[in-house]
């Protein structure tokens, strides 16, 4: 990520230069800010209910246990998407939790640890009400694990995470047709405020223009 800041210094450090190719790689290679803002999955308690642990984890440490998850909600939601194939740019979401605009939650069973479910927050600042907005980017646990409470419970962990801890002021979220998580949505108390509409088109070659 560039920002104003490190631009300046980067630019700064080769004034009275001539502005070869190279000395713009190095300056953009410069004002490329590597600091990890990440937020610490610390200072988020754990919880268990009925056989599942949740908890804040670092996504780009837990992202191999996420793959087959991914594949199967890329499965089981987005039908409309039929002559798509699944290309998650996960170089994005890393950056983005490096620089704390993502929270990574986890789903494991007790038992054996293992990564059963998973939601993915985006954290930015509304550019009309300039407060803390957090937008669902997935949210998705294994179908052997959605008895009783198991969603609300998980979503409810999530919710006090972003709210009560980092102060968020909204959370966004939707439900596919395919399945009929509006139920849950409306169950906690969220508003149907829009509708979302999708156009698909075949592949084609890049036109250059």
């Amino acid at each position: 990520m560039i920002t104003v800041d490190s631009l300046r210094q980067a630019i700064a450090a080769h004034l009275g230069k001539e502005l070869t190719p190279e000395v713009a790689a190095a300056i953009e290679q410069a004002a490329i800010d590597r600091t990890d803002r990440a937020i610490d999955p610390g200072q988020f308690a754990s919880l268990e209910v009925r056989g599942l642990s949740f908890q804040v984890e670092r996504f780009e440490q837990v992202l191999p246990e996420l793959l087959p998850l991914h594949e199967a909600h890329f499965a089981e939601t987005e039908k409309h998407l039929d002559g798509f194939a699944l290309r998650p740019n996960y170089d994005y979401m890393t950056e983005r939790e490096r620089t704390g605009s993502l929270l990574q939650f986890t789903a494991r069973d007790t038992k054996t640890g293992t990564l059963v479910g998973n939601i993915r927050m985006y954290l930015a600042y509304s550019m009309h009400t300039g407060t803390l907005v957090a937008t669902e980017d997935t949210f998705y646990l294994l179908p052997a694990y959605r008895r009783g409470m198991a969603a609300i419970r998980f979503w409810q962990y999530m919710e006090r995470a972003v709210v009560d801890v980092l102060g968020a002021r909204e959370i966004c979220t939707d439900s596919k047709t395919v399945n009929k998580v509006h139920r849950l949505n409306e169950y906690l108390g969220y508003r149907h405020v829009a509708n979302k509409y999708v156009k698909t088109f075949p592949e084609r070659e890049a036109c250059h223009v």
